[in-house]
Parts: C-alpha cells; sequence; structure tokens
C-alpha cells in the first residue's frame, strides 16, 4: 500500500516562482511541503543562465508596473532575509526604431506610472552608451530602476530560508500526477508515496502542460519553446560593457536582450527573445517545439553564427560566442502570464506560461501564489493573469 502523507500546503516545482511561494508559505507559519524533480538551481528548466533582467518602465505592458514594484520590495525582503546580494542595479537601455515596441512601450509605461525615464536620440545614446552600434534610425529609453536578478542563488536562498523556516523540502522526487479535490487533492509522487492537502500550488514551468493538462487548454494551450544564450567575450581592457546597463533592442527579425558583464568584465551575455512576427516561419531557428523530459537540443554552429550576427551591434566583443546554453520558454496565447485558480481544478493554484520575461517578477508572484493558497484570495496585482481570461 502507498505510503500517504499530509500537509496543508504542497508546492510542486521549485524553481523561480515555487521557491518563493513556499518561502512565503512556510515563514507565515503554514504546514508546507516542497517537491523539486531535479535540485534547487538546476539548469533543466527556465530559471538558470546566471542572470535575469528587472526593469520597471515595462514595455510588454504598463499593467506590469504595479507589479515589478511589488517584486522589487519582495525581492529586498529575500536579501534581507538570506543574507545574499540577489539584485544588481545596472540601469536599463531599451533600443530601437522611435515607433517600435522597445521604445513606445517604455515610454508609454513610464508615463502612465510616474517612472523617471529619458527618451534619448541617436546622437546621445551614441555618446552615453559607444558599446552599443546603433543605426541612424534608432534611438534610446534609459531608465536607473532596473537591474540584473541572480536566478540560481534565488532559487536556492528561498529553498533554505524555506527549510529553515520548517518546509519539508523533497528535493529528486518527481511529482507523476496531481489530483484536484475542493477539500483535500492529492499530489501522487513518482514512488507511489500520495501527499494530501488542503491545496496544491503547482508551479512546475515547462511541465504544466504535461502534469495538469486542464491548465494548458485555455487560449489554444501552452507551448514550449526552445531558445539559446550566448556569453561573448569582451575584446577591450577595460570593457565598456562592465557596469551596464542591462539592454533590449528591437532588430528587424526579433528582439534581443543583453546583460553587461557579470565576471568582471570577461563576458557579455545575450539571447533572442523573440522572432519578429513574420520571421516565425516553420523551421525558425529558435521557438522550436520542447519536449521538458528530453529538453531542449543543445546549442550549435548555427546557433552560434545568429547570436554573432546580433552581437555585431555590440562593440568591443568577440565574433562568436565563447560558450552557450539552451532553455526553455513556456508561452500562453497572448504571452501574459497564468496565475490564479480554474474552476475545473479545485484545490489547485496554478502558475505558469511565463513566457520568457517571467523571473523578475518571481518575488511578488511567489507572494500572491502564497496567498491564494492560504486565503483563496490576494492582494497584489495579478488580475490581468487570471486562467479563466479567455473563457
Amino acid at each position: 500500500m502507498a505510503e500517504q502523507r499530509e500537509a496543508d500546503t504542497v508546492v510542486v516545482g521549485l524553481g523561480a516562482m515555487g521557491a518563493q511561494a513556499l518561502w512565503r508559505l512556510a515563514r507565515r507559519g503554514v504546514d508546507a511541503v516542497g517537491i523539486e524533480q531535479f535540485a534547487p538551481g538546476h539548469d533543466r528548466g527556465s530559471s538558470h543562465g546566471e542572470s535575469r533582467i528587472i526593469r520597471t518602465a515595462y514595455m510588454e505592458g504598463a499593467g506590469y508596473v504595479p507589479l515589478v514594484r511589488s517584486a522589487w520590495r519582495a525581492w529586498s525582503e529575500l536579501e534581507e532575509a538570506s543574507g545574499t546580494r540577489l539584485v544588481v542595479p545596472t540601469g536599463a537601455l531599451m533600443l530601437g526604431a522611435p515607433d517600435s515596441s522597445a521604445v513606445t512601450g517604455s515610454v508609454e509605461a513610464a508615463e502612465q506610472h510616474g517612472l523617471s525615464y529619458q527618451l534619448l536620440s541617436h546622437e546621445q545614446v551614441a555618446e552615453r552608451f559607444p558599446q552599443h552600434a546603433v543605426g541612424p534610425g534608432e534611438v534610446g529609453v534609459f531608465e536607473e530602476e532596473a537591474g540584473v536578478v541572480l536566478p540560481e542563488a534565488a532559487v536556492r536562498a528561498a529553498v533554505r530560508l524555506a527549510g529553515e523556516a520548517g518546509a519539508r523540502v523533497l528535493t529528486g522526487t518527481r511529482a507523476a500526477r496531481i489530483v484536484p479535490d475542493p477539500d483535500r487533492p492529492r499530489v501522487l509522487l513518482g514512488d507511489g508515496t500520495e501527499i494530501r492537502a488542503r491545496r496544491v500550488v503547482v508551479t512546475v514551468g515547462s511541465w504544466l502542460p504535461r502534469l495538469v493538462p486542464e491548465a494548458a487548454e485555455p487560449g489554444g494551450g501552452l507551448r514550449v519553446e526552445r531558445r539559446v544564450l550566448g556569453w561573448f567575450r569582451t575584446t577591450r581592457v577595460p570593457s565598456p560593457h562592465a557596469r551596464g546597463p542591462v539592454f533590449a533592442r528591437d532588430g528587424d527579425d526579433c528582439t534581443w536582450y543583453g546583460f553587461p558583464s557579470m565576471d568582471g568584465g570577461r563576458t557579455v551575455k545575450i539571447g533572442v527573445h523573440a522572432e519578429a512576427p513574420g520571421n516565425r516561419a516553420e523551421g525558425a531557428q529558435w521557438g522550436e517545439p520542447v519536449d521538458p523530459d528530453t529538453g531542449p537540443r543543445a546549442p550549435d554552429a548555427a546557433d552560434a553564427r545568429r547570436l554573432g550576427e546580433l552581437a555585431s551591434g555590440l562593440r568591443g566583443v568577440s565574433v562568436l560566442p565563447e560558450r552557450m546554453v539552451a532553455c526553455m520558454y513556456t508561452m500562453t496565447a497572448d504571452e501574459h502570464f497564468l496565475i490564479g485558480h480554474r474552476r475545473e481544478l479545485p484545490g489547485l493554484v496554478l502558475a505558469g506560461g511565463f513566457s520568457g520575461h517571467g523571473y523578475k517578477f518571481a518575488s511578488a508572484v511567489g507572494a500572491a501564489l502564497a496567498d491564494l493558497a492560504q486565503h483563496g484570495r490576494t492582494d497584489l496585482p495579478i488580475g490581468m493573469f487570471d486562467p479563466h481570461r479567455w473563457d
């Protein structure tokens, strides 16, 4: 007979969001269990790669600004509680044509929320940020309230603090099935153990469509896509990339982004966020579907060449990356997140579909998930991520 356990709340998946939710629950005194199929801070999902951008004048939509402001405060709480530096201020530079989404979206978000920003002409960008080889039609938006979050360190810190606060943390443990129920939902583990709880928080990233298929159906379903990140050696001493800012650029065929050197000026990291709409034809290099159990295929020479083409927009870096990693994006139909309850999945709190831009919000999302699990509601601004918005 399978072993049965009891808990108030189970958090399945201790990546970006789940680790934060487990810590919040444990520090509130909730009897919580966290389940992770790998080890906290692993490189098998979407919470690795050494750095993530956090910015406030949010080009993806002004509606995100209240949540990212909450996230800034929550990151500070985690830093203080863990005694670990998790956020590195750098400022952010959005580059593109004057009518590009990187420019217009950032300005709109800043204007709606009274954020401080600077709209820079082509000449001003070239003078202030000579590490960027901007084209004659490109302008920039610079904001101070931006920087880098250290993802693996943040996940490990939150899981460690959760354990210290009394959470039971099960690593190397795979959830085979989650059974919804309004009173006692169940998590069935791969070894046959069954955990019954009052609520189950499901934060399994790219495994969400597989573990809870019903959660993936609204709006045409969730899709899991491959992305590649590349680290380019700097070629100047001192490197103009050593201090920042983080950046995003709207190009002709994609939106790409990058980070100042996080290793003392030695390398710069860049990646592609999204293909341009007309460039998403079948066979496009990035955006190909991924089976999360298998993982994305390893980076290859074609990836290196494509990243190298983008890196030609930077001065003082090598032609090709010295190393690359592949990761997974879990995309919703509208590329906004999925956070909350679904009526046909009683007892479950869902978080997924973070579409490649969710990590910066993890600290606030974790607090919201803890609220939803504990009280059924939250005051944090997550209404735009309602899983029923497609109904």
